[in-house]
Order: C-alpha cells, then structure tokens, then sequence
C-alpha cells in the first residue's frame, strides 16, 4: 500500500483510538464492571440503560439481569426496589442474552403492579415479587461474588468482578420463572429459603420505619419524566484488497442513535422515540436518516398493546435468522443482516400460562438499503432503490400481517409463526438501459418454527421455515448447538462453542450463500474489568470447499461511557455462481468506539 494511504489509515485509527485515551485518563477512577452507588436521582431506566451499554437487547431482559446479577441489592426481589447506597454489578452481553425478552417484560410488569400495592398499603410491609423460579442463578452468582449492600448507607463493599454465569443457567433460570408472573407471589418453599439463605444475610429485613425512609429517596419509576440517552459511534473500515469498481480502500462514518422514554406513574403507558442519524465519508448511499423506534404501549392484565415503530427479532440460531421477517435489513450497515429499520407496526399481545400470542399488522413496507457506486460490498451494478418494483399494486403501502404464538414446555422454547405480505428480500431485474439493477418484491407467505431445548450446558438451536411465492415453493433451516465451558483451565474465562447446519432447498439457485453449508465458532467472555468479549466464527461450504465466510465481533468497555469495538470479515471463493463472488475482493476491519452520554 502507498505511504500516503498507509498515513491516511494511521491518522484515521489515531483518531479513534485517541476519544477513549482521553476519556480513560480524565475520567473518575472507577470499576468499569460495578454501577452506582445508587443515589435518589438515579431511576430504573436510567441504571439499566447504563448496564446495557451497546448490547442489542430490551431494557426488560437488561432490568432483570440486574437483579438476578445482584440478588441482595433488590428489595423482595423486587425489580423496583432498589436499595439506596448498592453498587451494583454490571451483568455481561452474554448474560443479558440469555434473559428471554418476553418472560422479562412480564416480570418487570408485574413487580409494578406489587410495586404499587405497596405503596397504596402505606409502605408497612417489604414489597412483594411476581413468582420467581430463579434461584440456581441467585445461588450461583452469590456464591461466587457476593454483593453486600446496607439501607441508608452510602459506603458498600465492592468486590471484584465476577465469574460469568452460564447461559444455559440464564436462560433456563428466568424462561421456567415467569409463565405465571400474573399470579399473586407464593410463600418461601424450602428450596427457596435454602438457595436464598446467603444472599438475604446480608441484607437484613428493614423495618416499617427504614423502608419509608428508603422509599423517600428510593429510585423508582414513580420519578420518571423522560429518560434521555445518546449514543456516538465512529467507524473506519480498512479493506487490505482493491476493489472491482476501483472503490477507496478506507472509509469512516459517524452515527448517532438518540433514545428518549416515558412512563407514567402507574406503569402502564410508556412512549418510546429512538432516532438514528449515520454519515458516511465515501458512499453517500451509506447516509440514513430513520426512525428505530417511536411507539406508544399500554399494558393491561394479560394483554399489551403497541402502535408506532418498533424493532422486533425472532429467531434462536447463531450464523442465520431465516423466521425474522418483521423488520428490513440496513444492508448498506453490515453484511450480516443483523441492523435492521424501524418498522410501522400495531402489536397486540396476549399473554398468560397458556403461552405468548403475538399479532402484527404492517401498514407500510420498508426499502432494503444497498451501498452504493462508490461503496464496498456491492453488486456489480449501481442498485436504483427509487425505480423498485413490486408485485402488488399497492406497493409500499400493503398490509402486510403476522402472527407469532410462544410457549414454553419444561426445558423446551417453541414458537411458531406465519407472515403474509410484502417479501423483504428483493429478486433484481435489468433496467432498460442495462446499467442499473431493480430491486422487485414479491408477495410472500412464510411459515416459521423456532425451537430450542437446554440441557446442563448444552442449548440445542433448530430454525426453520417454509416460503411461498408466486415464483418458487422452498424451504429452509438452521440447526445446531452451543456448548458452555465455564472457567476454561481454571481461569475466569468462558467459551461457548458454536456448531450449525444451515440448508436451503434451492441449492445453488438460492440468494443466500448459506445452501448446505457448516458453521462453527465460539463466543468467548474474559471476564475481566473490561468486559471484553469476543465472537468468531466460520461458515464452510459443504458442496465447494473454496467458499467460506468468515466473521469475527469482539469488544471492551474502559469505562461506563466507552467502549472500544473491533470487528472482521472474510470472503472467499473462486465459483462465480456463489452470491459472495462479487465481495471476493471485499475482505475488511473494522475498528469501533462507541460513547455513551
């Protein structure tokens, strides 16, 4: 490479490695793993919005990580009774994860609801909890580390950062918990008292007296207005190969995703805005302006409803997502599909004992984004996203609709869906000229299953799904498992070892390189004051063992408002058939810093 690019790349990583140097060194000095002390000003959103950093997961599943990370920092295991003074120990993106997002939404509710009969009673008593079946985590996260904190005490013994809790354990732990969360809390059994013994010693039962004092300058959502959160990412991408359309081999950009929330006192309602804003120095076509998030909710017994847009995932494997239908891919963003746009939604979700029945109806279709002509992983020709074609008539504003129904059995999560309208992945057609491709979207019907099934440390994964098209009947799936190792030779570090198939019934006419392919990775937590955390995995074509993909994701937190992000990609293959042929030549490293204010 020339000097004068080898110089530009320098000056660009200096630039971002140079915020999170400045930032390390002015900031407080403090446990980039531990939270707090608790003040009167701090509320619940606020506090879980700073435990979950950058980690793609719902404030709920991040709220009861919390708790289940420091079992002696919560009230009658409450979620909303905090106690004034804890420190409370960040939980990792590993565990936050494992938290099922609806078991956790219903666990969150429904401490509200006790939350608020305590307060209505007078405060006489501790607060009460939803029914909590989650005590191998308690038990093993106050084995391992216990979190000491007092009621009206502004000093708190702060120990070192602790081993990660399996997932399996996790998830296991709060999915078997909250299927009856409605219902009113059930006495102490003595496996109860037994595994909680350790953890409430250090926390004595207060009294009417030191509760009122507490509740007085308690953080509570009774306190909420609007919680506001910002986030400012910079990127620069290095690509060590030329281009086939001679595109730069360097490029940076600057995203900001600004998140706003309201609740009202009693719980129920909430509004929700979440703009996002990325500039990008090379491809103008990377530029987006969208909405992630901007919807009302209200919660009643048993039942929720959502109007607005929203975010919404399905799906349980690692390499792929084929049931996640409900939102579009932000393409032009990275090559996984993982960044998705906001979507117009109504939701309406019935919950209870019997299972999670999810119902959408989509009034309006999102456009994929695509890089464009001086982008890197592009399609040989320039994609025209303002000529797109569409099979209905009503084009952009088709309804589409979904179902989803979730349940529960013993140690098995199933779910079952079906999708009806406009396919989010696009088919190409020749414009008239021949110097420009035309995204065209089809009609659909797809048809989902989603299971996963824990074992001790095993989770075994199985995706799968069934489309229909006016053009083409096909199916596909991903199954696999991932395995935990806890404390590799004795030391604090975790892996978990990932193995998928993934098949498609098209074969080599699918649109997806994923057609009989084997995917194997592991995710790795250190553990440390960082938090770092690392994910790397490789996809082998079964059928041409000259395609491969290859990813790698790994990360670190300097402190609670920095956190340094590196990420990889490998492209391989010499069959031009393959749907990678034409990013062959668009291998890149990624290097991330992410600040939260």
């Amino acid at each position: 490479m020339p000097l004068k690019k080898m110089n530009a790349v320098s000056a660009c990583l200096f630039a971002l490695w140079l915020p999170s140097v400045c930032s390390q060194a002015l900031a407080v000095e403090q446990d980039p793993t531990m939270l707090g002390p608790v003040t009167s000003k701090d509320t619940l959103w606020q506090l879980a919005k700073t435990a979950r950093g950058d980690a793609p997961y719902t404030m709920y599943q991040t709220i009861v990580a919390l708790r289940l990370k420091n079992p002696a920092a919560f009230i009658g295991e409450n979620v909303h009774h905090v106690q004034l003074g804890a420190v409370l120990q960040l939980p990792t993106a590993a565990e936050i994860a494992a938290i099922d997002a609806n078991a956790a939404e219903l666990k969150v509710e429904a401490d509200a609801g006790y939350w608020q009969q305590w307060v209505s009673s007078g405060k006489r008593e501790k607060p009460q909890a939803s029914p909590w079946s989650g005590t191998m985590l308690a038990e093993t996260v106050s084995t391992q580390q216990p979190v000491v904190a007092a009621m009206n005490r502004s000093e708190v013994n702060t120990p070192a950062a602790a081993n990660s809790v399996p997932k399996d354990a996790l998830n296991s732990a709060l999915n078997s918990s909250l299927t009856s969360s409605a219902l009113p809390p059930t006495s102490n059994s003595s496996e109860q008292s037994s595994t909680l013994a350790s953890e409430r010693a250090h926390v004595p039962a207060p009294s009417s007296t030191q509760t009122t004092n507490a509740e007085e300058t308690l953080p509570t959502t009774e306190l909420i207005t609007i919680d506001s959160d910002t986030t400012l990412s910079g990127e620069t991408r290095l690509f060590p190969s030329k281009a086939e359309q001679g595109q730069s081999q360097l490029s940076a950009s600057v995203s900001v995703l600004q998140e706003w929330h309201w609740q009202s006192e009693d719980e129920k309602s909430s509004w929700s805005l979440s703009p996002y804003v990325r500039v990008d120095a090379q491809d103008p076509k990377r530029n987006l302006l969208d909405v992630r998030q901007a919807s009302w909710l209200q919660v009643g017994d048993g039942w929720e409803l959502k109007a607005g847009i929203d975010q919404i995932f399905w799906g349980v494997t690692e390499s792929q997502h084929l049931v996640d239908v409900i939102n579009q891919t932000d393409l032009a963003d990275r090559p996984d599909g993982e960044a998705k746009l906001g979507q117009p939604m109504v939701q309406l979700s019935l919950l209870g004992e019997w299972g999670n029945l999810q119902t959408l109806v989509l009034p309006w279709f999102r456009e994929r984004t695509f890089a464009g002509p001086d982008g890197r992983l592009r399609l040989p020709y320039p994609v025209n996203r303002q000529q797109a074609l569409y099979e209905s008539d009503a084009e952009q504003q088709h309804v589409d609709w979904a179902v989803r129904y979730a349940k529960q059995l013993d140690q098995v999560d199933l779910a079952l869906s079906y999708f009806k309208g406009t396919s989010r992945d696009p088919l190409w057609v020749m414009s008239p000229a021949q110097n420009e491709l035309l995204p065209y979207y089809q009609q659909m019907q797809q048809w989902g299953l989603e299971g996963q099934w824990i074992v001790d440390s095993w989770i075994w994964k199985l995706e799968a799904m069934r489309r229909q098209t006016k053009q083409d009947r096909y199916s596909a799936y991903t199954t696999g498992f991932e395995y935990s190792s806890i404390g590799v030779l004795e030391s604090p570090v975790d892996v978990g070892w990932i193995v998928e198939y993934q098949y498609d019934s098209r074969g080599m006419q699918a649109l997806t390189p994923a057609q009989r392919d084997l995917f194997f990775g592991a995710r790795i937590a250190f553990n440390d004051e960082a938090g770092s955390e690392l994910l790397f995995g490789l996809g082998q074509d079964l059928q041409n063992g000259s395609t491969r993909i290859g990813k790698l994701e790994a990360s670190s937190r300097y402190n609670n408002s920095v956190r340094l992000r590196l990420d990889a990609w490998l492209f391989q293959t010499d069959d031009i058939a393959e749907p990678i042929w034409w990013f062959r030549h668009d291998d890149y490293v990624q290097l991330g810093l992410d600040y939260y204010f």
